[in-house]
């Protein structure tokens, strides 16, 4: 996945953040969906840059796949975002010194 994909993939989970957030706050259960779509956002992301897993990712992943409707899930989905974010860009910039 190229920077402008991979970047274009964490701008997507921004937005189903927000409308994660607003669906968990007003207690719709209409977040399956927003929750399947950002679980497949993440996948994609790993399958790319396998490096990018964050600590203990199966067992984590895991329970978010079996509580879709959990708000805990999703603040622990979250987290996997931001912790990927955070290994990416570190593994974009070792890749960068090596090549120099």
């Amino acid at each position: 996945m190229s920077n402008h994909k991979m970047d274009d993939a964490f701008t997507r989970w921004d937005e189903l953040r927000g409308n994660l957030t607003i669906l968990f706050r007003d207690k719709n259960f209409n977040r399956s969906d927003y929750m399947e779509q950002g679980i497949q956002l993440l996948e994609s992301i790993l399958a790319e840059v396998e490096d990018a897993a964050p600590i203990n990712f199966s067992e984590r992943f895991a329970f978010i796949q079996n509580n879709k409707q959990n708000h805990t899930a999703f603040r622990q989905l979250d987290e996997l975002f931001k912790e990927t974010k955070k290994k990416n860009a570190r593994l974009r910039v070792q890749n960068t010194q090596k090549r120099e």
